[in-house]
């Protein structure tokens, strides 16, 4: 794909009210497809930037998360700073908001004080549990998330670190609510340009985790007459002192009609000298792995069965005796869906990831080069790519100040009473 090719949103304005990872994802998703990013940061900058810093204000997480934007400083607690917001709303195209029911209002950032400004804009508002609701107002996180939707249920492991489960990584609501926010942008921008008109868009966290977690929360309705059963089955072994692991391996049995395969055809194994991943969900895929490691299928369908059992712990033997490398040749060979079992280091030198660009390597001027992700898709005619690095902290706001109409006395009354801050005016 020619890199002179125009991107899909090319010249759409986004301002983007939002911190940590969620909402930045999408603000990152809509610049690689050639939006206008500007990112507004608080003083202090965005969390991100504080997470493992590798220079003053300026982190591999941040960076990571934040490419091919700009970035200007606001102190929204600042009298002055409502002129900047309304200009911004007048401005953009879309906003991006991040906060907390109360704070939106308190700020002047809110959709009703948005379409006041700009009755065509879009405004998308994320908020960790839903806009309604009693726990509405609550601030949150992804872990937060993972307990309360029972996505972590269902993803979290104990690993070994005492009977509580740990938090699944990478945090998979927040990037998973980074596709969605940037999903509904673009079927608001195709109503917008359809009618004119503007709307509002909520995303939450717990949004996400439940549509993620749709096939479990499906297949437990369905067995909804004997809940009541599993949860005595589930006290007992927590009063047994089960750990984590042994209650979610139970649940699965119970409530999973698929929870034999996953033990047998659909995981990962330990090979002579490290991991691979297996993947067979058909009938046939089924008697290509028996036919590639000898072992006989189970003569039951009944996970819990000894006999099952005990053909598990036979695959779990038999891959065990030879390398990965020899593993994933004969499964190859034989048909059935396998793959290495990479560590993070590992995926970005996979020549499959590198073949079809699925990670970019950038030149930040303060980090220096690093690898991260690319855009996970590619279009035919439309330009869809990472574009440059993280903004420096502020690099941009004299800049868009000025894009957006403020007078250049303006803009310096504001940076002298530090509702703005210009990156060229703080100290280093």
């Amino acid at each position: 794909m020619s890199t002179t090719q125009p991107g899909v949103l090319d010249g759409v304005r986004i301002v983007e009210f939002a911190q940590n990872a969620a909402i930045p994802h999408c603000g990152r998703l809509l610049a690689g497809l050639g939006a206008d990013v500007v990112k507004v940061e608080p003083p202090a900058g965005d969390a991100m930037r504080m997470i493992a810093p590798v220079t003053d204000r300026e982190s591999m997480a941040f960076a990571m998360i934040n490419p091919g934007k700009r970035s200007i400083v606001v102190d929204l607690t600042k009298p002055n700073s409502h002129a900047v917001i309304d200009a911004l709303f007048a401005w953009a195209e879309v906003a991006l908001v991040a906060f907390k029911p109360p704070d939106l209002v308190r700020y002047g950032i809110d959709w009703d004080h948005a379409r006041a400004i700009n009755p065509s804009l879009i405004h998308l508002t994320h908020t960790s549990l839903g806009p309604d609701g009693p726990d509405a107002d609550q601030g949150g996180y992804d872990v937060l998330v993972q307990g309360r939707s029972g996505l972590g249920w269902m993803m979290n492991r104990s690993g070994g670190m005492g009977k509580a489960p740990q938090p699944t990584r990478p945090a998979v609501n927040d990037f998973g609510t980074g596709f969605v926010a940037s999903f509904a942008v673009m079927a608001a921008l195709r109503h917008r340009d359809q009618t004119g008109e503007g709307q509002r868009i909520d995303t939450s966290l717990l949004g996400t985790a439940m549509s993620l977690a749709t096939p479990t929360s499906v297949s437990f309705e369905r067995q909804a007459d004997s809940i009541g059963e599993l949860d005595e089955e589930l006290a007992a072994l927590r009063l047994a002192g089960s750990s984590f692991d042994d209650q979610r391996t139970h649940y699965e049995q119970r409530v999973i009609p698929a929870a034999g395969a996953f033990r047998l055809y659909f995981r990962h194994y330990q090979t002579s000298d490290g991991l691979i991943s297996v993947a067979g969900m058909s009938p046939g895929l089924f008697a290509k792995l028996h036919k590639a490691t000898g072992i006989d299928p189970p003569p039951t369908k009944d996970a819990n069965a000894p006999e099952f059992q005990a053909t598990v712990q036979a695959m779990e033997d038999r891959f065990a005796s030879r390398t990965s490398a020899e593993w994933l040749a004969d499964l190859k060979l034989a048909g059935d869906p396998s793959g290495p079992y990479n560590m993070p280091h590992e995926a970005v030198v996979d020549l499959q990831v590198i073949a079809n660009d699925y990670v970019v390597e950038l030149n930040h001027p303060d980090i220096g080069r690093y690898v991260t992700s690319s855009m996970p898709f590619q279009m035919e005619k439309s330009r869809a790519e990472v574009r440059d690095t993280s903004p420096k902290f502020g690099a941009h706001t004299r800049q868009v100040m000025e894009e957006v109409g403020l007078p250049t006395d303006t803009i310096a009354m504001l940076i002298d009473d530090e509702t703005l801050i210009d990156e060229s005016t703080r100290e280093s």
